[in-house]
C-alpha cells in the first residue's frame, strides 16, 4: 500500500472529519458566537458519519453503508455550505425551504438509482457532480455577497478549483463505468480523494476564519454605531467629522452642521410607551439617512438629539436640505401605523474654515439656532446668522 493510496487518503478524510468535528465542538463552548455554528457541527457530524459507512463497507452491510452514508454526506456537505453562504445573516424561511426540498430530492435520486442497480460508476458521477455542485454554491455565495470581503473572494476561488476535481472525479466515474470501485487504484482517483480531504480542511478554516470576521465587524460596529438607530455614535459621528472638517480647511469649502431635536418627545414616550418611542428613533433615522445620503454623516448626539455633518454645503443647500427632512416627516406613514406622528426642531451652522477653527465651535453654533427653534414655537429650522472662516 503506498503513502498516498486511496484507502489511506479516504481514511484521512474520515480522521480528519473526526477532529474538526471535535474542535468546531471546543470552538462553539468557549465562544460566544451563535449564527448558525450547531447546524455547521451537525453537517461536520453527518459526513463523519457517512465517511466512517464507506470505510467499513462490508463489516457494515454494503446496501445501508451506501444510501445511509451517501445520505449523511449529502445532507452533511449540505448543511456546511448552508452555513457558509449565510455565515453573517439568517436566511429566510422560503431559502430554507428550497434548500431542504433540493438536498431531498438528490438524497431521494441517490436512493432511487442504487436500488435501480446503476452502475458504481455512476453512483460517483452523480455523487461527484453534486459535491461539484454544491463547491460551486460556496463559490457563488461568497463572491456575490453583498458587500464581499477579500477574504470571502479568495475563498469563493479554492470552492471554484474543489469544484473542478469533483467535476473531474465524475467523468472519470462516468467512463470507467462497471469496473469502478470505491478505492480504485488510479492516480485520477487518488487525486480526488485528495481533493475531498481538501475540502473538507477548507470548508472547516473557511467557517471559522468568516465567523472571526463577522465576530470583528460586530465588535467593530458596536463600538462605531448606535445600537438603537444603527447610525454612528456619538464620539464615532465626530472622529469622521474631523475628518472631514480638516478637509474643507484645506479645500477651502463651506461646510454645515444640523442639530436636530424632537419635539416634545416625553409626550411619545409617556402616551405610547417607550417601546414605540425607541421605533420613533429608528425611524426617524431610516428616514434622515435616505434623504441626506452617503456623502453627509448622521449620529445620534444623545437621547433624542440628533447631529449631521455636511460637507461643501453652504448656507442655501443646509436650508433646503432641512426643509426636505421636514417635509418628510409631515407625510403620513403609510407603510407603519404603529408610529405615531412626530415633529423636529433643526438648528443650522455653516462656514467656510480657516486653518485652526474648531469644529466645535461650528456645533456650538448650531445647536445655539436649535435653542432658537425651540424658544420659536418647534417644528422649525432656524439658521445661524454668522458665517465664520
Amino acid at each position: 500500500m503506498s503513502l498516498l493510496d486511496t484507502y489511506t487518503v479516504y481514511f484521512l478524510t474520515f480522521l480528519g472529519n473526526i477532529v474538526m468535528f471535535l474542535l468546531l465542538v471546543i470552538f462553539a463552548k468557549t465562544t460566544s458566537f451563535k449564527g448558525l455554528i450547531q447546524h455547521y457541527i451537525y453537517g461536520k457530524l453527518l459526513q463523519t458519519i457517512g465517511a466512517a459507512l464507506g470505510l467499513f463497507r462490508g463489516i457494515v452491510p454494503i446496501d445501508f453503508s451506501i444510501i445511509v452514508g451517501n445520505s449523511a454526506v449529502f445532507i452533511g456537505v449540505a448543511l456546511e455550505v448552508y452555513c457558509i453562504v449565510h455565515v453573517d445573516r439568517a436566511p429566510l424561511k422560503n431559502v430554507t425551504k428550497r434548500w431542504i426540498q433540493v438536498v431531498a430530492a438528490i438524497t431521494l435520486a441517490f436512493t432511487l438509482l442504487y436500488l435501480a442497480g446503476v452502475s458504481m460508476g455512476f453512483r460517483v458521477f452523480f455523487s461527484a457532480m453534486v459535491l461539484g455542485l454544491y463547491s460551486l454554491t460556496a463559490a457563488i455565495g461568497l463572491f456575490f455577497h453583498n458587500g464581499a470581503t477579500k477574504l470571502r473572494k479568495i475563498l469563493a476561488f479554492f470552492f471554484v478549483i474543489l469544484a473542478i476535481y469533483q467535476i473531474i472525479r465524475a467523468l472519470d466515474g462516468f467512463l470507467i463505468g462497471e469496473s469502478y470501485t470505491l478505492f480504485t487504484a488510479s492516480l485520477l482517483q487518488t487525486i480526488s480523494f485528495i481533493s475531498i480531504y481538501v475540502h473538507m480542511l477548507i470548508s472547516t478554516m473557511a467557517y471559522l476564519l468568516m465567523t472571526r470576521e463577522v465576530i470583528d465587524i460586530k465588535l467593530k460596529e458596536a463600538a462605531t454605531k448606535d445600537y438603537l438607530t444603527g447610525i454612528y455614535n456619538r464620539m464615532y459621528f465626530l472622529q469622521l467629522s474631523e475628518k472631514l472638517f480638516s478637509l474643507m480647511i484645506h479645500q477651502q469649502k463651506p461646510a454645515t452642521i444640523f442639530m436636530i431635536d424632537f419635539d416634545y418627545f416625553k409626550v411619545i414616550n409617556d402616551t405610547y410607551g417607550h417601546i414605540v418611542g425607541d421605533k420613533v428613533l429608528a425611524h426617524f433615522s431610516r428616514e434622515t439617512q435616505s434623504i441626506i445620503g452617503i456623502e453627509n454623516i448622521l449620529g445620534r448626539y444623545g437621547g433624542e438629539e440628533f447631529i449631521i455633518f455636511a460637507p461643501n454645503t453652504s448656507a442655501e443647500d443646509a436650508l433646503i436640505l432641512g426643509q426636505k427632512l421636514q417635509a418628510n416627516l409631515a407625510l403620513p406613514f403609510a407603510n407603519d401605523t404603529t408610529i405615531p406622528k412626530y415633529t423636529v426642531s433643526i438648528g443650522t451652522a455653516t462656514m467656510v474654515p480657516a486653518a485652526l477653527t474648531e469644529m466645535d465651535n461650528l456645533i456650538k453654533q448650531a445647536d445655539e439656532a436649535l435653542l432658537q427653534a425651540k424658544k420659536n414655537g418647534r417644528n422649525q429650522i432656524v439658521q445661524a446668522k454668522s458665517v465664520c472662516k
